[in-house]
């Protein structure tokens, strides 16, 4: 479908300047649409730093499956020669858990996703990798592991896992289907999960 078609079914174009998200036949926009498809599909709120708290925010995320998200601060008193990060996590019911992770003590070959999101934030804050190289990665790996997890149980932010292994996997996968790029993107990685 050509761009124009995709614009005519209801939805702009992909050009330049703004535009009014346009109603398709059934008076739905796109979001809407998405929401039904997913059926009940919870509502997701990705968090920043308490007002006043002095906290910075340093990544945030949201399973948009499960209605939960996650977010990682650098607390007013952060000291870089003993990262300890703040991390929350809310529930699908905004309940919210917090937990505060000193990345010098992290081990990615047991440690749970708050651990690990605060681990890569570090990677990042320190200048060992770009986002893509740390943050998303780890966003990645977790999605892989939410597959595996889905057809047998649901998946919880304090499940410890081998992040060293599912991202081995992830890279091996990667070179098994010749995509050389993605697997030293992996490698890359997986080097930094292993120091």
């Amino acid at each position: 479908m050509s761009i124009h078609g995709i614009e005519a079914a209801g939805y702009p174009s992909a050009g330049y300047g703004t535009q009014k998200t346009k109603r398709n036949a059934a008076g739905r926009n796109f979001a809407e649409q998405m929401a039904q498809a997913a059926g009940t599909a919870p509502a997701v709120i990705l968090h920043g730093a308490d007002q006043g708290s002095g906290d910075s925010t340093v990544s945030s995320w949201a399973d948009v499956v499960s209605g939960s998200s996650i977010s990682v601060y650098k607390t007013q008193d952060f000291n870089p020669q003993v990262p300890v990060y703040k991390v929350k996590i809310w529930d699908p019911s905004g309940n919210v858990t917090e937990k505060m992770v000193d990345v010098s003590k992290v081990d990615p070959q047991n440690c749970d996703t708050a651990e690990l999101y605060a681990y890569t934030s570090h990677l990042k804050e320190s200048g060992k990798g770009s986002f893509e190289d740390t943050v998303l990665k780890a966003v990645i790996a977790k999605a892989v592991k939410n597959a595996e997890k889905r057809s047998t149980s649901p998946w919880s932010f304090s499940e410890k896992a081998d992040w060293v292994k599912i991202t081995n996997d992830i890279m091996q996968s990667e070179y098994r289907y010749g995509d050389l790029k993605s697997y030293r993107e992996w490698k890359k990685f997986s080097e930094l999960l292993e120091r």
